[in-house]
Order: structure tokens, then C-alpha cells, then sequence
């Protein structure tokens, strides 16, 4: 339950999730790049890194549009976004998979 003290915190909140997921994901870009430089090679090893980079860059620029949309009176009437999330998730479990599975290698 929420105390009158937070009442209205819900963007700050959502903008907070949104940063934590970006910067998470962007340290995954970095340790797949710092792997791959390690090597002293440039090569296609370096791809998903440049992925994770993009869907940091990506998560980052819609957490900051859905905490704007959030801090608008009056809020939008489907207050759930129908497909930026879902994607991004997915974009997110997947690069979890591709790292996992380059980190084996």
C-alpha cells in the first residue's frame, strides 16, 4: 500500500527501472568488448556487444519517453505500452542468451 508521501513517485520510479536496465546492459557491452579486445583481434565476435550497446542506447531513450509520457496529467488512456516493452524484454532475454552462449565459447 502507498503512503501519501509517494503519491505521484510512480515516473521517478519508472525512470529509475529504465536507467538500471540500460546501464545493465550496457555493462554487458562493455564485457563482451573487453573480452573480445583481450584478444587483440578485431572481429565479428564484436557483434553482440555493438547489440547490447544498441538495446542499451534503445532502453535508455524509451525509459526517458515513458517516464516523460508518465509525468503528463492527464495519463494516457491504454496506460500499458503494448509494444515498446515487450520488445525491448525480449531484446534483453535474448542478448542475456547470446552472451551466455558467447561466453562459452
Amino acid at each position: 500500500m502507498n503512503s501519501p508521501s509517494d503519491a505521484g513517485l510512480q515516473a521517478e520510479r519508472t525512470g529509475l527501472a529504465w536507467s538500471r536496465t540500460s546501464l545493465g546492459v550496457a555493462g554487458n557491452a562493455v564485457l563482451l568488448a573487453a573480452r573480445e579486445f583481450g584478444h587483440l583481434e578485431v572481429s565479428l565476435a564484436l557483434v553482440p556487444a555493438g547489440l547490447a550497446l544498441l538495446i542499451a542506447v534503445a532502453t535508455a531513450l524509451y525509459g526517458r519517453h515513458r517516464t516523460r509520457v508518465l509525468r503528463h496529467a492527464p495519463l494516457p488512456s491504454p496506460l500499458a505500452a503494448a509494444r515498446a516493452v515487450p520488445l525491448l524484454g525480449g531484446a534483453v532475454v535474448l542478448l542475456a542468451v547470446v552472451s551466455g552462449l558467447v561466453l562459452l565459447v
